[in-house]
């Protein structure tokens, strides 16, 4: 078989390369591609035994399965739970693989949406799923060129269309969950830390300056929510879980007072290396739920993010303010804790 190469300069401009592509596809036949991260070789679940032919590979090992948007990823898998629907809105298209439980019961599979116009182009030709590897014989090196994908591959398939060098020249990142757990298989471009900040159920918590309620909330509600999981406070992150706060007229980088840190230690709690952040737009939007200690400040963060007004509430489920504490003595300051410890334990069953 001679391997042919097609130069795709954009998408309007390759249109017949791209249905070329498409057709081959449609008979069976393993094309190269190029997708953001690394050249892939793409074919039909139909004609999985020709793309395991090419790549060379055994029949124990699965393929990542292609699809052009998030909607057609949804028609595969379940996307419903709230780790994977937000890794999917932040990186598809983009270079992120998801292993999630298939629709109808079964294995899982890897879905991704790639974020190349080519490889876009070409799913939306076919209008259905490919099955999608790395343009390489099995143990070789990824193949970053449309030259180096056919020298991979030649003989072995028809095509590659060249799109020019792959722009990440690095592999996608590969998560699968266990409950609201994301675990990272393979470390690509999104880095494990962005993984796992990016999945979390956050929970942002506004008070004024970011110096007592809040922090001591955040506090709070993290050490509550990791023991209600059996984790340390630490761990949330890796858990599914993300606590953090903010002031509305807060400066950057200020120490919490010394009564929220020393009613904090009285409970384990470590509040020596909180700093202060002023309330952002991106931290609101950002956030699952946001809890402010005031009414007042639920009015201020509806009007800096209206979108934000179904997710914001008072920390008080029965809507009484947490009156500040600032400038008072020790024994205000622990009542102002009490009451933030009693309204988040009212709250922690609708989180873990």
């Amino acid at each position: 078989m001679k391997t042919e190469t097609q130069r795709v300069e954009t998408v309007e401009a390759g249109r017949a390369a791209i249905a070329a592509a498409a057709g081959r596809l449609r008979d069976g036949e393993v094309v190269a591609l190029p997708t953001e991260t690394v050249y892939g070789l793409a074919a039909l679940p139909s004609a999985e035994a020709a793309l395991r032919a090419a790549k060379g590979r055994d029949e124990a090992k699965p393929f990542t399965w292609a699809v052009a948007s998030r909607a057609a990823a949804e028609q595969l898998v379940d996307l419903s739970a709230l780790g994977p629907a937000k890794l999917a809105r932040r990186f598809w298209p983009g270079p992120l693989t998801l292993v999630l439980p298939r629709r109808g019961g079964g294995a899982t599979l890897g879905v991704r949406v790639p974020g190349h116009p080519v490889a876009l182009a070409v799913l939306r030709e076919l209008d259905q799923p490919l099955l999608l590897t790395s343009a390489n014989r099995s143990g070789c090196a990824d193949a970053r060129t449309a030259e180096e994908a056919r020298a991979a591959l030649e003989g072995a398939i028809p095509l590659v269309l060249d799109g020019g060098p792959a722009p990440l020249a690095q592999a996608s990142t590969v998560v699968s969950f266990a409950g609201a757990r994301p675990i990272v298989h393979r470390e690509g471009v999104i880095d494990r830390g962005m993984v796992l900040r990016t999945a979390a159920r956050t929970v942002l918590l506004v008070c004024s300056g970011n110096t007592c309620r809040s922090p001591m909330a955040a506090a709070l509600l993290r050490g509550m929510w990791a023991a209600r999981l059996g984790v340390k406070p630490h761990e949330l992150l890796e858990h599914g879980g993300q606590v953090v706060s903010a002031g509305l007229g807060a400066p950057s980088g200020v120490r919490a007072s010394d009564e929220a840190v020393e009613l904090c230690a009285e409970r384990g709690l470590d509040l020596r290396a909180h700093r202060s952040q002023p309330l952002a737009p991106e931290l609101v939007r950002a956030a699952d739920l946001v809890l402010a200690m005031t009414a007042g400040h639920r009015r201020a963060v509806i009007a800096e993010v209206p979108e934000a007004e179904a997710k914001t509430e008072l920390l008080d489920p029965d809507g009484a303010d947490v009156p500040d504490p600032l400038g008072a003595g020790i024994d205000v300051y622990r009542r102002c804790l009490l009451a933030i410890e009693r309204a988040l334990q009212r709250r922690l069953a609708r989180l873990a």
